[in-house]
């Protein structure tokens, strides 16, 4: 927190310094972030960029006493959302069909990291994001209905989709 404070004041004042710490401590995360909601590098690339552009004009409306991580996460989330809505049109779920139910094998699926990653990339955006805010970011599902701009029951349903559908797409890549 002393951190966030010490780079908004910084950023304020105008010291490049305090820009560059600002990306410094963000950017990994940030980038981690976007890549989780697009899929795609060279996307998250340019939403870390607009996200820290966002930033800078922001910075004086941001207070020092306030964390960063939550803000940015939000632009983050937002600017992903956009991304993906321009990317496919629309997002809506109402025309998928639902996923196959993972099928049991009795033993521990093996699966990588390579794995998780492209099963996850399969996933409607909206349930991939709803996913990474959940698990990765830890947050409830009133705040991930907030940032999506969903009702708490629809999160949980993306979620319950989303978890399913991991499940059968690993568990089917670990018969393999």
């Amino acid at each position: 927190m002393e951190r966030d404070a010490s780079i908004i004041q910084l950023c304020q004042q105008g010291h490049r310094a305090g820009f560059s710490r600002l990306v410094e401590a963000y950017q990994e995360r940030v980038y981690r972030t976007a890549y989780a909601f697009v899929q795609h590098r060279e996307d998250a690339q340019d939403l870390t960029q607009e996200v820290f552009l966002r930033t800078v004009r922001a910075i004086d409306s941001l207070d020092a006493g306030r964390p960063l991580w939550p803000w940015l996460r939000r632009v983050t989330t937002n600017l992903a959302l956009s991304h993906l809505k321009r990317r496919r049109g629309h997002l809506s779920l109402d025309d998928l069909p639902e996923a196959a139910l993972p099928v049991a094998h009795g033993t521990e699926p093996a699966w990588t990291m390579l794995d998780l990653e492209r099963a996850l990339a399969d996933l409607p955006p909206l349930w991939r994001m709803a996913l990474v805010l959940r698990h990765q970011e830890g947050l409830a599902y009133e705040e991930i209905a907030r940032m999506l701009d969903l009702p708490v029951g629809t999160v949980k349903t993306y979620l319950f989709r989303a978890r399913r559908a991991l499940r059968a797409r690993l568990e089917t890549e670990g018969v393999e």
